[in-house]
């Protein structure tokens, strides 16, 4: 899964269907996130319940690319570790 150039609260409604689909077709998710440009705590906290709910089968979020723009933003939160997202 490609994410958007934005992720945030505006478009987390339209990505929330298919991260629902995509946990409950997989344990694992491939996620690309070296389009992103814009993502917001709303985008962060996404990203987090994602990886919760694909912890809970036994699985997780598999980075695709790198993204200085969600390291950043994720780290301001105090996320990084928690999402471990590649840097």
């Amino acid at each position: 899964m490609v994410l958007p150039e934005q992720l945030t609260i505006i478009e987390i409604a339209d990505c929330k269907a298919e991260f629902i689909s995509q946990v409950n077709s997989s344990s694992v998710l491939e996620l690309d996130i070296s389009a992103l440009k814009k993502i917001d705590s709303a985008g962060v906290q996404l990203l987090f319940s994602v990886k919760q709910a694909l912890q809970e089968k036994g699985g997780d979020i598999c980075w695709v690319g790198t993204s200085e723009l969600l390291v950043s933003n994720a780290g301001w939160l105090g996320m990084c570790d928690a999402l471990n997202i590649p840097r």
